[in-house]
Parts: structure tokens; C-alpha cells; sequence
């Protein structure tokens, strides 16, 4: 089976950093790469949508469009502010119809030098190709294009899409990095905090090699 990833960016985050996350994927696979930001981006093959606005509803529409690019069984999820164990990249998804999710996951939230645990995400999602595409027309259909609130979708269709899937759990830990210029300044977590993760090694390295 053939997979890629998938990548959308709003570009809020400082340049220098997202330039590094993107050098951390690319030391870790040759998959081919679809991205969609809202700023030109010399990354696999880009589209430029404009700055629409960073919203979770837009998050949506961009993975949408990486997926229509992606003409590939499966496709992995990569974001802007996350960064991920190897093995991520080397999962392969069991169904195609099925949408996969790791359970490894962390975020090093603003203004912490501490990981704490995560719960399944967008973020480290495998799915296949078709199948998410499908999801995801659903979850569109009859919206506006584009975006700039912190849409909600509703109850209805917003909780198939988002409780529906299968797991898998990377060796190393993935995680999230709040910066303070991304969508969400914080974000929910888990209260048992850890000051190191395996393969990353401390919060305040992580700071310090990432620039952020």
C-alpha cells in the first residue's frame, strides 16, 4: 500500500520553528508530502490557500483538500507544532476503512517545562485515503468554504467524525508544542506531568533545539 502525509498549516507559528518541525519529518521519511498553508511553503507539493484564518473548522477543510491531493491508499497527519516519534511514519493502517489514532501522545503546554499526556488527536491521525475523504465530505457538506471562528460543529456530525476511530501506539512518544502563536494558546491534558520523554529527552532540551 501507498501512504503519504498530509500537512496543513495556518503559518502562525514563528517561521524559524515551523522550519525546524518540518526538517524533523523529513529526517524521518521519504513519504511523499501534500501540504496545504495559508502561506507559499516549499514542502512536497503545496497549495496556497490564502489567509482564510486559523479556525478548527478550517483545520478541517485544509486536511480535506491534502486528502483530495493525495492520491494514496492511506495518509498520515503532520501539524505545524507537532513533533513525531519515527515509527509514526512507519505505521501502516490494518483497514483502509478505518480511521487510526495514536495513544503515545503528550503537549508541552505554554509556559511549562513539563510534558503531560494527551489524548488521542487530529494531530497523530492514520487513516485511509478514501475513507477519511468520505468522512470529512460529510462533515463539510452544505458549510461555508472557509472560516475564521472557532466553528462548532454540531452534535450530530461533528460526533461520528471525531469518536469513531481505531488505535495504534508508536514506540516513542508524539507530541504537541504550545508557543503561544499557534490556534490555541493552552490546550486540555492529562495532570500527571513528566520533565523528560524517551527518544526527546527533557522539556527544556526540547525548548532549546526547537527554538521554542
Amino acid at each position: 500500500m501507498k501512504g503519504a502525509i498530509v500537512y496543513y498549516s495556518s503559518n502562525r507559528e514563528n517561521p524559524e520553528f515551523e522550519a525546524k518541525i518540518i526538517a524533523d519529518i523529513v529526517s524521518k521519511t521519504d513519504l511523499p508530502v501534500f501540504s496545504v498553508t495559508q502561506k507559499p511553503m516549499d514542502f512536497g507539493t503545496n497549495r496556497c490557500i490564502g489567509d482564510v484564518g486559523a479556525s478548527g473548522f478550517n483545520v478541517c477543510r485544509q486536511l480535506q483538500v491534502a486528502t483530495e491531493m493525495a492520491k494514496v491508499d492511506y495518509v498520515i497527519s503532520c501539524e505545524a507544532d507537532c513533533l513525531y516519534s519515527p515509527d509514526y511514519f512507519t505505521f501502516v493502517p490494518p483497514k483502509l476503512d478505518a480511521i487510526y489514532r495514536n495513544t503515545n501522545n503528550y503537549v508541552l503546554p505554554y509556559g511549562y517545562d513539563s510534558f503531560y499526556p494527551k489524548d488521542s488527536q487530529l494531530a497523530f491521525q492514520i487513516a485511509g485515503r478514501d475513507f477519511l475523504l468520505s468522512r470529512l465530505d460529510f462533515l463539510l457538506k452544505d458549510q461555508p468554504k472557509w472560516d475564521i471562528k472557532m466553528r462548532n460543529f454540531p452534535k450530530e456530525i461533528g460526533e461520528p467524525f471525531i469518536e469513531e476511530w481505531e488505535t495504534f501506539e508508536t514506540e516513542f512518544p508524539c507530541f504537541g508544542i504550545k508557543t503561544g502563536d499557534g490556534m490555541r494558546k493552552q490546550t486540555h491534558h492529562g495532570n500527571e506531568a513528566t520533565e523528560t520523554l524517551p527518544y526527546w529527552g527533557s522539556a527544556k532540551e526540547v525548548r532549546k533545539r526547537y527554538g521554542c
